[in-house]
């Protein structure tokens, strides 16, 4: 099926998603369209070929501009800047405006004209982009924040003018236009800025990889860039690089630390015949590797493609806001016209039956609906960040008063994120002289399970053994050549050395003295502090909990009963964990994620909620919807009541922004209200919207 990638320009919210979808389905030949607005691409799926033309100008019809997808576009102007110029503009010209209007003791001579030389600019130039989008919302049936905006907007320019126009120097609404108007560019700025951060939180999952790689041409290894390489390719990794490909190491032995994509919590020895990832960093040692996928084919790759994806499927959330107007503009306009007419018919004066219309539209005036989420949005995530929590948008809300599943990631999300020594088995010594022989080994090593040893050993006050002729393998473990032989690695390198390992040694680090296995180290990540209690208050709030990590079965396991979580999933790449959500989404719960690596970006962008701890990548930051910005898992719980109590707020100042207009509306249709008296009102409506949304200062 053939394919077409698009760039799409313009789009501000999830109506705009919605209208290029339409669009593109209808267009001759296409089978599915699919925008990311996060990333403003548009993917085609087409029965047969389409000309991308086609599809461009189809765009453009719908008020956007769009332009073919290469592997390396354009260099273009940052939206985000084009907005803050525009709104640096408005607030230039906004500012007299308000001046002039509210704080002037009495009229300027000709302050009427002056007032409509500011304002034009700010309602015919600044706000070109709300005409735009107005227009294509109305054009395909629907109507947004934007028509909102423009219709209340235009009805006190024009009205003011209409009295400038008669030499009137009172009761002139133009500073209503040119607020409004800044306020909604205000925002405008920052969603742009947003939608920028997540597209370069995409395109920085790839910094994983380096630009250059060491490949063999038969003679050396010689670098080249690391998208020259093929599938059959031998390459060199040393200590510190990253692996630059999907392979199987073909020499040598390393410890990997693979936590940035399978949330593995300890560096993975890797020798001959062991798999490696594209994006993991060799800690320790020398690997030759044979690359075996490159390029769109590696895990990377398919973590990044699924989290656009999952993007995508969450960009078409409807506003709320955007539902209410469909239904509220069509009404206040039927009124407006029916006022008009009504009137007209029984005076006979077209002016005498202009000035209840435009009561009636000045009341209808959108300046509180637009605040309403705003508002509570600022005063609501400022109470949550003095908290610890940062909230990502008003679609959050919706969807965390309906979570009952909770799925955890374990390591860095409900542990310390570094290895602790947690047991020491012996067979013939002490535990410590155990731990002071490996202690005395390790001190030489830079690698994390050594540094869980020499921290042990410092906490018991065991000083490290006086260990001489101490040899390091790359990858491997410790040799000393003393009175009797001392060897200190993994099982695999002791058994290289011709010591006997018996299967009953089943911990990652070994001792062998001589040629007989004396002493097991066995490590855990620790969990946070204060896990247990919070997960039993999660459980008590009706919270299904699911444990889901990268990590070996039996870590998985002894943390799960550790602080009494009964349902785990152990060993699960990004895409299982993914699919581990949209399962339990199948079965009609309502899931929430909590992580913090890049594995973990699939499986958040895919959750109804996607909650990240502090120590997050920035590409699983992203994704979520919630951010932790402590390690104390309390903070989820505050987050998610305080959530609660946000969403409340939002309704309950939509309603303090529709009553004015539903007490109002009848009353100015009517003739009882002047449009002074309206645009009191509608303040009225603001002000109660605003005072409302403080509360969540108080919130405790």
């Amino acid at each position: 099926m053939p394919t077409q990638r698009l760039r799409v320009k313009g789009m501000t919210c999830a109506a705009c998603v919605r209208r290029v979808e339409k669009v593109l389905t209808r267009a001759s030949g296409v089978q599915s369209a699919t925008v990311d607005l996060a990333t403003e691409t548009a993917t085609v799926e087409a029965a047969q070929p389409v000309a991308v033309d086609a599809l461009i100008e189809a765009i453009r019809k719908a008020g956007y501009d769009a332009e073919p997808l290469t592997e390396s576009p354009p260099e273009e102007t940052d939206p985000a800047r084009a907005l803050q110029r525009r709104l640096w503009l408005s607030l230039a010209l906004t500012a007299p405006i308000v001046v002039l209007s509210m704080f002037l003791p009495r009229p300027l001579p000709a302050q009427g004209w002056i007032l409509l030389a500011l304002t034009l600019p700010v309602q015919f130039g600044v706000a070109l982009p709300l005409y735009r989008s107005a227009w294509g919302a109305l054009r395909h049936g629907t109507a947004n924040m934007e028509v909102l905006v423009l219709l209340g907007t235009l009805a006190a320019f024009f009205y003011s003018f209409a009295l400038t126009l008669g030499g009137h120097a009172h009761h002139l609404y133009y500073e209503t236009s040119a607020v409004i108007i800044t306020l909604v560019l205000l925002g405008r700025t920052l969603e742009a800025r947003a939608r920028g951060q997540a597209k370069r939180a995409l395109e920085s999952l790839w910094s994983l990889l380096p630009r250059e790689v060491l490949r063999w041409d038969g003679e050396a290894y010689r670098p080249i860039p690391v998208a020259q390489v093929q599938v059959g390719d031998r390459l060199l990794v040393r200590t510190g690089d990253r692996m630059p490909v999907d392979g199987v190491a073909l020499e040598g032995r390393g410890w990997v630390d693979e936590s940035a994509i399978t949330g593995e919590s300890l560096p993975q020895e890797r020798g001959v015949g062991d798999r490696v990832l594209g994006g993991a960093l060799l800690t320790d040692g020398v690997l030759h590797v044979q690359a075996q996928a490159v390029g769109e084919q590696t895990l990377l790759a398919q973590v990044a493609q699924a989290v656009a994806q999952a993007q995508a499927r969450k960009a078409s959330i409807q506003r709320l806001a955007d539902r209410i107007a469909a239904v509220f503009v069509p009404i206040v306009v039927a009124i407006a016209l029916l006022t008009l007419a009504g009137w007209w018919a029984a005076t006979g004066s077209f002016a005498a039956a202009l000035v209840p219309a435009v009561s009636v539209l000045v009341i209808a005036c959108p300046c509180a609906v637009g605040l309403a989420v705003p508002i509570a949005m600022l005063t609501g995530a400022t109470r949550a960040a003095r908290g610890g929590v940062l909230i990502r948008g008003f679609e959050a809300l919706e969807r965390v008063r309906r979570i009952d599943t909770l799925v955890l990631d374990k390591t860095g999300t409900l542990t310390l994120g570094a290895p602790r020594l947690t047991a020491i088995h012996t067979d013939g010594v002490s535990e410590s002289d155990a731990l002071r022989l490996a202690a005395g080994l390790e001190q030489s090593v830079r690698h994390p399970l050594a540094e869980a040893i020499l921290e042990a050993a410092q906490a018991r006050g065991i000083e490290p053994a006086a260990v001489a002729q101490a040899q390091v393998v790359a990858g491997g473990g410790v040799i000393a050549h003393g009175e009797e032989r001392l060897i200190l690695g993994s099982p695999r390198f002791l058994q290289e050395q011709g010591v006997e390992v018996d299967k009953a040694w089943r911990a990652p680090v070994l001792l062998a003295l001589g040629e007989r296995v004396v002493a097991a180290f066995e490590f855990a990540d620790e969990p946070l502090p204060e896990v247990e209690a919070t997960l039993h208050a999660l459980r008590t709030a009706g919270l299904r909990l699911v444990l889901c990590s990268g990590d070996r079965p039996e870590a998985v396991e002894a943390f799960a009963q550790r602080v009494g979580v009964d349902e785990w999933y152990a060993a699960q790449l990004p895409q299982q964990k993914a699919e581990l959500v949209r399962r339990l989404r199948a079965e009609g719960r309502q899931v929430a994620f909590v992580g913090d690596g890049i594995n973990d970006a699939p499986a958040l962008a895919e959750a109804d909620l996607g909650v990240v701890v502090a120590t997050g990548t920035q590409l699983a930051a992203e994704n979520a919807d919630l951010i932790l910005l402590n390690r104390d898992l309390r903070t989820l719980l505050a987050a998610l009541r305080l959530s609660h109590a946000i969403y409340r707020v939002v309704r309950q100042n939509l309603f303090f922004a529709f009553v004015y207009n539903t007490l109002g509306i009848p009353l100015a249709a009517l003739g009882y209200l002047n449009p002074m008296v309206a645009a009191l009102a509608m303040s009225l409506s603001s002000v109660s919207v605003v005072g409302n949304a403080l509360r969540l200062l108080r919130w405790v």
